[in-house]
């Protein structure tokens, strides 16, 4: 079981220091959350080790999902990226390190790995499982039809099956509609969603006329070919979209990231909403979604 909300832990140990991390943690557990989300790759392990001091002596209390498949060197060399049981087995060593603890209870896949069978990929995230080391497997930024294919080769030979897959999902992007969350829904994959603001455009920030995003934005410098790209984000539609969340907001005396937030959370198809921010504060506003639910 795991909170509606999670603490997505990038900001760890990166722009936020272990006491402002602490901090965080500690209101995310009083407003009712468990999940702490992860990944080897953010600040290159210091997320993850700083995740580890955080739930150091509390570990029952917190779900802890990582992730891993990225590069976590300078310069590619063979078996240093992807899903295989060479790479695979270095990476999730690797993190229950740096996070100090016996077991992940989420591992999941940080990107499908197209050079490795997923038949591989599988055999040896069960083998983790059966080794305690894991609890449970999840991916992110999986196809519906590669979950398909992962969970009918699972079931066939009696291996652990994917059970979440974390996707680019929000109010200004519900392309996963068409058919990523179908296909998680067929196979009883839960759907975790992060980018729920859109890399900060559903706050309220922007404004139609706009040239583009600050310097200092998540999303400038973002390829324009990418889902998260301000092309791709400012577009009619989607400024009606934050139109009709201004509207919202005022009727119910909130702010507009809270709208994105709750609706995620009501749409039906989304069962875990990942929360981000930049400071301490962002993570308290964003956390007070809880009260239009």
């Amino acid at each position: 079981e795991v909170s509606r909300i999670a603490l997505g832990a990038i900001p760890f140990g990166t722009w936020l220091d272990e006491k402002d991390s602490l901090d965080m943690a500690d209101q995310f557990l009083d407003a009712g959350g468990n999940y702490i989300d992860t990944a080897n790759i953010y600040g290159r392990g210091a997320s993850e080790l700083t995740v580890g001091k955080v739930v150091k002596g509390r570990r029952d209390r917190f779900v802890v999902g990582t992730k891993g498949a990225w590069l976590m060197e300078d310069k590619m060399r063979p078996n240093g990226f992807g899903l295989s049981r060479a790479y695979l087995t270095t990476n999730i060593e690797a993190s229950l390190r740096r996070l100090g603890t016996d077991y992940i209870d989420l591992y999941q896949c940080h990107v499908q790995d197209p050079q490795t069978p997923i038949e591989e990929t599988m055999r040896v995230l069960d083998d983790f499982v059966r080794a305690g080391k894991i609890r449970y497997v999840g991916v992110s930024n999986w196809g519906g039809w590669q979950v398909v294919k992962a969970n009918t080769f699972a079931r066939q030979f009696g291996l652990t099956p994917i059970l979440s897959n974390q996707i680019w999902y929000s109010l200004a992007d519900r392309v996963a509609e068409f058919a990523i969350i179908p296909a998680c829904r067929d196979q009883g994959v839960s759907i975790i969603a992060w980018g729920a603001l859109a890399q900060g455009f559903l706050t309220g920030r922007y404004h139609r006329g706009d040239e583009g995003p600050p310097p200092d934005s998540r999303t400038a410098g973002i390829l324009e070919d990418e889902s998260s790209s301000w092309k791709r984000l400012a577009v009619e539609r989607n400024w009606n979209t934050l139109d009709v969340m201004e509207r919202v907001a005022k009727h119910h005396d909130k702010k507009i990231p809270q709208v994105a937030l709750a609706w995620l959370l009501q749409s039906g198809t989304c069962d875990v909403v990942l929360l981000g921010a930049r400071n301490q504060e962002q993570y308290v506003s964003n956390m007070a979604v809880l009260n239009l639910l």
